[in-house]
């Protein structure tokens, strides 16, 4: 019996708050200054 090989990311991720209800995951840090860029009001989430 095949047992499921679990595959772990540690490729960091980094989550940015563009509005109060909208979250999006991003890996690098160059997208997050882009999205920062186009939305001043957006700010990094833990």
């Amino acid at each position: 019996m095949k047992t499921k090989k679990i595959v772990e990311d540690n490729r960091p991720r980094f989550k940015v708050q563009i509005d109060y209800k909208t979250v999006i995951t991003v890996r690098t840090m160059e997208a997050v200054k882009s999205w920062i860029q186009r939305y001043p009001a957006a700010k990094l989430v833990d």
